[in-house]
């Protein structure tokens, strides 16, 4: 709840009146201007406590007065226009306004800042408008000056509508406890006094509009040019005020008509009209006003009534004018008031029909979302939005609170919101003669476990004794802050400080209120409560605390003790270094203080001198991310501090923190765990420890819950929850807060203290007791009981249930083992359960407990419901049986208790399988109650309604007959047909019958009366088995023997129609009833069959009756193959062992020899099957071969491997490698595995056999086998044969295969690089192989020799041609080993002495290469044009040299192709060969 103060403003000069007023919009400053007939105008700044800003020089006007006041709207900067056309400015620090001189002459009627105060504009009464700029040395300079020759109305500077993404970027540095800057506004009035205030970060706009009063707009931008932009015109009514939209560049115009109009402004300030509103109401618009309440536009029209416009949603509703708690109090000049005084709604609206009362002025407050708007008559109304909870209408959302009446004032001209010095809301109401400041203030309250005090008004305070005494005061002033012992009250308005002392009650005199109580007398008789005024003394105060006889007062930066008589005893300061205290609380005897620069203390007060317990710690010290603290309460034991605090930005935390200075411990909690699953942020707003356990902690949580967003439905997008969490710390470790249980939070309720069993709240001026969950029924207990209760509590929430049996064991009273039991109910503790119960001596409710704990079928929440049941709990078990589904107990317990209607309820939704129970039991009780009628209708949906309906009604025939005849239920239509029949009347049963349909009982009559042809025609229709039985028999009686098979067939009751059958030898019709009928009258039918020699029909008989022994025993002795292949298909492994061999020499027998092998395999005699396919070469399909597989459970491993093996050879012989691969890879052989798989030559397969296989033989074998591939050209089957000797270890092998590598490296491509490197790795293979020296040493001779080969190739590339001859003719003299080519040596040779010109030498070098290399041309070992220079300087014919060595390739080429061909070369072309060899040999030399 709020209380409003009013502090009337008390100008200098008693006799002035004021006449305008303005507050500043961030700073505790408000100017007011008055005018006094013997001094004249004058202009005053007044601080937040309503008294004149002191050391200023106000400037005075005998014959002038303030006409127009505006402060800066960041700077404390104020702005004054005169009558006379003077202004001046006044600075914050300064003594004397300033004057500004500038070219008015007359009124200043308007004057306005820009939004970040960078521009000021003026205007007069001639129309002329004045645009200043004010620098840094406060100086103001002219910058426009506009002669508009009209009267101005208003001025209007564009406003920064800020982007999405802008206003995203600051919202995450207003971000409250992961909520938005509406949440930390919503769940707390909490604002940082450490951190000023941001600068907005947006750029200041210069433009704006001015309107005058003949309806003409000029739009003045940032240089100063004027604009027309609205032309006055007939139709053009004059603006009277202009707002500006706060989410889009749109103004919102009132006009003189009361007309409404939105404009879209664009960029150079042209209006474009979005929509037009024409409003209803009394006078102009000059009695109208519009202002925003928040996104939403409140609007007056001259009457008694406030119109919400919502745009957004384009709806639009009046604010109710009358609410509960609603009144009009009567101010007072001399004293404070408190607006929330009752009074009568028919009075006031009477008075304000007769004296036409209408709203003059609004304004509106975004900080605490409240509207206030005033009237012609004094008095002043305000809403108060709420969001805390759902509405069905917008319109409910605000709630009428206050109504202030200052009737003797006059009427209100202007009221405006301001703040204060602690950032709080307050209102500047001025009349016309007076100035009022409305401060907005919490209720105040305190409580002590005996006494409690209330403040009912602004300056009256209810105390309450525990017996019921109550007493009020009366104070001389507002009370603001208040603190209350057992011994003294102590209340303060923030200047002045009242001490009173209380009468201690003696507890004879409790026991006497009790006597006087008991005997009936008059409770007002009782005595009140007596108090004494001890001292009333001034002391600047924020914040009061009491200790014994010490009064603690909290002013602006340090902390004063006064006696209660008002002297001074001490005085706590803080140093430069922590900074000015701002913060304190007093718990027991503990005071806790925090400092501005973010200290925190704790004294000692029990004592005469406050003894410090811990140095001053630094909140930076004990937290990681820490701005300011919020709230700090030390326990009753002096041992730990909770703290709430606000981050390093400032915005409080959603964590509450529990320190232990004592063992510099601390442990938190995080509040989001205990809040709303949808909650968009929460905030601890109040703290409470208890006064005699230590360890138990209060918390008043809210909560900002996201609704979701429905646009049909007019509600807002969250509201608030409140609830109290109780808290307690362990001191085992690990050391935690640890919540003990949540309470809900009423509306408009406040945590006011926690004193176990109670927590105790305000709830509008009335103090409620809401106990702890543990202490229902429990309030009046004893200190002993309580505080064994309460670690039973606090043990069992710790999981300790040893202690917390010691706790409670010696309880004895049957009223606390009860609530203990119904305790447990919620704890689900029915281990205590029991022990409670039997502390009660309820044997059969502890052994119905006892049952409930053993069965293992009942679920958790179903074992508590017994044992609420036992405790009488029957609504908290009903809520247990829902929660664990167990809708059969929960139907069973409501028809026990007698709730028939909800037990076929709740069966008829949830319990179904028990629905005709319940509907029977609802027709006992029915019937009990003599509602036969409505017994009958619940007895119908039973599950044997006949029965239960006959037995009801049977001793009422006629009324069961007339019952009867109007039911359409077969079987009662039945059960009477055969009462019927019992009495001997056949017609009328036959009737009842064939109206129930029964086919049965009417073939049965109809035979009886001898109507034969219809019982035979009712029988072939209906199809009912029992009737044809029926008839079948009556046909066998008349010796129809045909006609009973049939009637018998259809009934089928076969044995019966085989039996006819075989008395009369009917093989015919035997044939086909067996042939339809069950297995073993085929087998009786298949007998007699074999008796006449039928075997054809016997043997198809046995087969069918699946007697396949039987069958084939007589297709061999019959000798009826082709019954005996169908047959033999059938068979499987379960048959018998020596039926199958003789059907497989059956197949055998007739060569069938497949079918016979796919016999014995599907019957698992696999040793024959694979005899049979080695013997006769029957072809294995991969089908087959899966059936001649042998299972792992049926052979022994030796066994199966060995079938296994000769199925792979099988398969191998008929060349299905793969399959034969599978099979030596089931009976573990590898490595016929392999070998089987690389006749297959699929490299795929073979190289993830190996990989999978990993033995070194599959390795060699497969790396042995890709060598036989083309890997000069796959680079990865080169890479898996050295992986595959890697792995195998195999290095001769791996060795070998880089020799091999070198050997064609050089061959084929004279890279002896890539051939030394083969050669390296073949070295390192060797190094491996401890008997492979002499091959190791030979390797490297020979990479010595390739080394060498290469040094003559980079000298010969790098123009070292005499190095080149010098080592080519070493390598010569060496005679020529593999992979080493002397043909290539003397390529290079030749090379190099052409390069160095020797020319013969050259041509020796190449007649020497063409002895050792015929082809050396055709393999381009030596450059064309060498040769040519060669054969020049040498004077030999080129061709025939260059030719003879591509002849010599041809002719080898020849040779080798003819040698492969087996052909030979006829004698001439070979001596022609040696002639032109001869010849190039002579053309060398």
């Amino acid at each position: 709840m709020t209380l409003y103060f009013d502090t009337k403003i008390e100008f200098l000069d008693s006799d002035a009146v004021s006449t305008i007023s303005s507050w500043h919009p961030n700073e505790p400053l408000f100017a007011v201007a008055s005018y006094s007939q013997e001094r004249g105008g004058s202009v005053t700044i007044f601080a937040d406590t309503g008294e004149p800003q002191r050391d200023v020089t106000y400037p005075v006007h005998a014959s002038s007065q303030a006409t127009a006041l505006c402060w800066h709207p960041e700077k404390a900067l104020l702005a004054t226009g005169w009558e006379h056309g003077d202004i001046h400015v006044w600075f914050a620090g300064h003594r004397e306004f300033a004057s500004v001189s500038g070219p008015h002459k007359a009124a200043i009627l308007l004057l306005e800042f820009s939004e970040q105060g960078g521009r000021m504009v003026t205007a007069d009464a001639n129309g002329l408008v004045t645009g200043w700029r004010c620098d840094g040395q406060y100086q103001f300079l002219t910058m426009f000056s506009h002669d508009l020759r009209e009267v101005l109305l208003l001025i209007c500077f564009r406003r920064t509508v800020e982007s999405e993404v802008r206003e995203e970027m600051a919202s995450l540095a207003k971000a409250a406890v992961a909520g938005d800057e509406q949440a930390l506004d919503t769940l707390t009035n909490w604002r940082p006094r450490t951190a000023a205030r941001g600068h907005s970060g947006v750029k200041d706009n210069h433009c704006f509009y001015a309107c005058t009063q003949t309806g003409v707009a000029y739009y003045i931008n940032q240089s100063g040019a004027c604009t027309e932009v609205l032309k006055s015109g007939p139709q053009q009514a004059a603006i009277v005020q202009m707002l500006w939209h706060p989410k889009k560049d749109a103004v919102m115009c009132l006009l003189d008509d009361l007309t409404i109009t939105l404009y879209l402004v664009e960029s150079t300030g042209i209006l474009t009209e979005l929509e037009r509103v024409k409003l209803s109401g009394r006078g102009n618009g000059k009695l109208g006003a519009i202002a925003w309440a928040g996104n939403s536009l409140a609007i007056i029209t001259g009457d008694l009534s406030v119109r919400i416009w919502d745009i957004e949603r384009s709806d639009n509703y009046l604010l109710k004018m009358d609410a509960v708690g609603s009144a009009v109090a009567t101010a007072s000049t001399n004293s404070s008031n408190f607006f929330s005084q009752p009074s009568t709604s028919n009075s006031s609206s009477s008075n304000n029909k007769s004296r036409q009362e209408i709203f003059s002025c609004l304004a509106y407050s975004s900080s605490n979302q409240t509207l206030c708007a005033a009237t012609n008559l004094g008095n002043l109304y305000t809403w108060k939005r709420a969001v805390s909870c759902f509405v069905a209408a917008p319109e409910e959302a605000w709630q009428l609170g206050n109504i202030s009446s200052l009737s003797r004032q006059g009427a209100i001209k202007s009221c405006t919101w301001g703040y204060n010095e602690l950032a709080k809301p307050c209102i500047l109401v001025n009349c016309l003669s007076s100035v009022f400041m409305l401060k907005e203030q919490p209720l105040l309250a305190c409580h002590t476990r005996q006494l409690w005090a209330v403040q009912s008004t602004a300056n009256s305070v209810q105390l309450t004794h525990c017996s019921g005494r109550v007493s009020r005061i009366q104070t001389d002033f507002a009370v603001s802050a208040m603190a209350l012992n057992d011994l003294c009250l102590v209340v303060s308005n923030g200047r002045m400080i009242s001490s009173y002392s209380l009468q201690k009650l003696e507890p004879q005199l409790d026991e006497f209120d009790e006597l006087i109580e008991a005997s009936g007398v008059d409770a007002k008789a009782t005595p009140a409560l007596q108090l004494k005024l001890l001292q009333t003394f001034p002391a600047e105060c924020l914040s009061l605390c009491i200790q014994n006889q010490q009064i603690f007062c909290l002013n602006a930066s340090d902390i004063v003790v006064y006696s209660v008589g008002g002297v001074v005893l001490h005085r706590l300061q803080g140093n430069d270094h922590e900074g000015k205290i701002i913060g304190m609380d007093l718990s027991s005897c503990y005071l806790s203080v925090f400092t501005m620069q973010g200290y925190v203390k704790v004294y000692d007060v029990s004592r005469h001198e406050p003894k410090l317990l811990f140095p001053a710690k630094s909140g930076h010290e004990i937290f990681d991310d820490f701005g300011e603290f919020i709230m700090v309460k030390c326990n009753s034991l002096g041992s730990h501090l909770v703290l709430v605090i606000a981050n390093s930005n400032y915005t409080p935390s959603a964590r509450i923190y529990c320190w232990n200075f004592e063992r510099q411990q601390l442990y938190d909690y995080e509040l989001s765990e205990a809040a709303p699953a949808n909650s968009k942020s929460c905030l601890a707003v109040r703290l409470c420890w208890d006064n005699e356990e230590p360890r138990l902690l209060a918390v008043e949580l809210k909560s900002m819950l996201a609704l979701p967003s429905q646009p049909k439905q007019r509600q807002p997008s969250h509201y608030v929850d409140s609830r109290v969490l109780l808290m307690f710390y362990t001191e085992q470790a690990p050391c935690k807060l640890q919540l003990l249980e949540t309470q809900p939070l009423p509306a408009a309720a406040q945590l006011l203290n926690l004193c176990v069993p109670s927590v105790l709240l305000l709830q509008q001026q009335t103090l409620r007791e809401q106990p702890l969950q543990d202490f229902v029924d429990l309030k009046d207990c004893d200190a002993n009981t309580r505080r064994q209760v309460l670690n039973f509590s606090l043990h069992v929430a710790e999981g300790q249930m040893d202690l917390a049996f010691r706790c409670v064991r010696a309880i004895q009273s049957k009223t606390i083992w009860t609530n203990l039991a119904k305790m447990c109910v919620h704890t689900q503790r029915l281990d205590v359960a029991k022990v409670c119960l039997g502390q009660l001596q309820q044997a059969r409710s502890v052994r119905a407990l006892r049952q409930a704990m053993q069965d293992e079928d009942l679920e958790p929440e179903a074992k508590l419901a017994v044992l609420a049941i036992e405790l009488g709990m029957l609504d908290q078990a009903k809520k247990l049986y829902r929660n664990c589904h167990r809708y059969d107990l929960l139907n069973k317990l409501l028809q026990s208790t007698g709730q028939m209607d909800e037990a076929l309820q709740l069966a008829e939704s949830e319990d179904r399988i028990h629905l005709k129970h319940a509907y029977y039991q609802q027709a006992q009780a029915l019937r009990q109650s003599g509602d036969i009628k409505g017994a009958l209708a619940c007895l119908e949906q039973t599950q044997n309604p006949v029965q239960h309906i006959t037995q009801l009604l049977l001793e009422q025939p006629v009324a069961m007959k007339r019952y009867i005849q109007s039911s359409s239920n077969p079987q009662l239509l039945r059960w009477w047909a055969q009462y019927v029949e019992s009495s001997g009347d056949m017609e009328a049963a036959l009737a009842v019958y064939s109206k129930a349909e029964d086919c049965f009982s009417q073939v049965k009559i109809l035979c009886y009366l001898g109507q034969i042809a219809k019982a035979d025609a009712l029988a072939r229709q209906s199809g009912d088995r029992a009737a044809c039985y029926h008839l079948g028999r009556h046909y066998e009686q008349l010796g129809k023997h045909q006609e009973a098979i049939m009637f018998y067939t259809r009934a089928q009751t076969f044995s019966n129609a085989i039996r006819i059958c075989k008395e009369n030898d009917l093989q015919k019709e035997l044939w086909t009833v067996a042939s339809s009928a069950r297995s073993r009258d085929k087998a009786i039918a298949a007998a007699y069959f074999e008796e006449c020699g039928c075997f054809k029909q016997a043997v198809e008989l046995y087969h069918r009756a699946g007697m396949l022994h039987k069958a084939l025993e007589m297709a061999f002795e019959s000798q009826q193959p082709d019954i005996l292949e169908i047959i033999a298909t059938e068979l499987s492994a379960e048959s018998d062992v020596e039926l199958i061999h003789r059907c497989a020499d059956f197949f055998s027998s007739i060569e069938q020899h497949q079918k016979a092998v796919q016999l014995l395999a599907k019957t698992k005699q696999l040793e024959r099957a694979l005899n049979i396919c080695l013997e006769q070469g029957v072809p294995v399909t991969e089908q087959l071969a899966e059936l001649l597989t042998p299972d792992k459970a049926d052979f022994e491993p030796e066994k199966r491997s060995r079938m296994l093996v000769q199925l792979g050879e099988l398969l191998q012989q008929q060349g299905d490698y793969h399959s034969a691969t599978k099979k030596f890879t089931q009976a573990g052989d590898k490595l016929r595995a392999m070998k089987s798989l690389l006749k297959s030559g699929n490299t795929e397969k073979i190289i993830f056999f190996a990989n999978m296989s990993r033995q070194r033989e599959i390795y060699i074998m497969a790396a042995n086998y890709l060598q036989a591939l083309d890997w000069q050209r796959d680079p990865q089957v080169l890479k898996h044969i050295v992986s595959f000797y890697s792995k195998a270890q195999a290095f001769d092998s791996l060795a070998n295969f880089y020799a091999i590598c070198a050997q064609l490296e050089i061959e084929e491509y004279q890279d002896y690089e890539k051939a030394l490197e083969a050669m390296q790795q073949a070295a390192k293979c060797l190094e491996q192989l401890s008997h492979a020296h002499h091959a190791y040493n030979t390797l490297q001779r020979t990479i010595g020799d390739v080394r060498s080969i290469l040094e003559v190739q980079q000298a010969l590339r790098a123009g070292d041609n005499q190095a080149v001859i010098g080592g080519c003719r070493n390598i010569l003299i060496k005679p020529e080993l593999p992979p080493i080519r002397h043909s290539h040596v003397l390529a290079m040779l030749v090379r190099a002495l052409v390069y160095t010109k020797q020319y013969p030498e050259a041509g020796r070098a190449l007649k020497e290469l063409a002895v050792k290399e015929p082809a050396w041309s055709a393999t381009a070992l030596i450059d064309r044009d060498l040769v040519q220079k060669i054969a020049k300087e040498c004077d030999l014919d080129f061709d025939l040299i260059w030719n003879s060595g591509r002849h010599g390739n041809s002719t080898t080429t020849a040779t080798a192709a003819s040698t492969i061909s087996m052909t030979t070369t006829t004698t001439a072309t070979a001596s022609d060969e040696d002639a032109d060899e001869e010849e190039i040999r002579e053309e060398l030399h």
